[in-house]
């Protein structure tokens, strides 16, 4: 799984929560009925009001004053519908649209390591491989190698099964039957420097974990396989020097 496919979900999930939110999370949309029907019971007291009005007798002692009216005339509540209405107006509001992810990469290159004889790699080991190869556990859940003073990574890797990321508490209790290592171009550094890297650490890791490298397609690494990926990535570099 790359860092792509793993970004588009999550501002999937985002905006759907933010959707539900602005459709569901309304309260006020749901209580305009109740101030129509407010203010028309405001309006036939007004109107009983001015019917029964006299001028006060011994037999009118008892009878109730009209209600109160506040500065407009208007019985009780002062200003009540309004602050409603202006609180409905604020929360109407639409969302604002969350920025893109950005454009999808231009290539995507990845390797495999398959736990040998149907073993397993635990959680504690995959942890020492990868911070003894440079790697850091981040963003989504999964590690990466980062040049010094830069946020964008040169390669990640993430559990080959899914849902892809790791637990940050669970390194005791993990396990899984492989990892995938991965990079996106354009990166960081020139695509050679970067396929370089990811390979030496794929290789390094594989001897830790006692794991078999594959490559792209879940076949058995080979040297012809790694020529061929090389010239890639020497051909993407000539590309992106050109002058467009």
């Amino acid at each position: 799984m790359d860092t792509s496919t793993l970004r588009w979900i999550l501002i999937g999930v985002g905006l759907v929560v933010v959707a539900s939110i602005f459709l569901f999370g309304n309260p006020e949309k749901q209580r305009k009925p109740k101030a129509s029907r407010r203010e028309k019971r405001r309006a036939k007291k007004r109107k009983a009001s001015a019917t029964l009005r006299r001028e006060p007798t011994l037999e009118g002692a008892g009878a109730e004053p009209p209600p109160a009216a506040d500065e407009d005339g208007e019985p009780g509540n002062q200003g009540e519908l309004a602050i409603e209405q202006s609180e409905s107006a604020q929360r109407r509001e639409p969302p604002k649209p969350r920025k893109p992810a950005g454009p999808p990469p231009d290539k995507i290159v990845s390797l495999f390591l398959l736990a040998r004889d149907n073993h397993v790699i635990n959680g504690a080991d995959l942890l020492h491989a990868t911070v003894s190869t440079g790697m850091e556990f981040g963003d989504m859940g999964i590690f990466h190698r980062r040049p010094e003073g830069s946020d964008q990574a040169v390669f990640s890797l993430a559990n080959a099964a899914k849902p892809g990321h790791f637990e940050r508490d669970a390194w005791n209790t993990f396990e899984t039957s492989g990892v995938a290592l991965f990079m996106t171009l354009p990166g960081p550094v020139y695509a050679l420097d970067a396929w370089d890297s990811m390979l030496a650490t794929a290789r390094r890791i594989g001897e830790i974990l006692n794991a078999e490298l594959l490559d792209d397609d879940h076949n058995p690494f080979t040297r012809q396989r790694e020529a061929q990926i090389r010239e890639q990535m020497r051909s993407y570099d000539r590309k992106k020097s050109q002058p467009t």
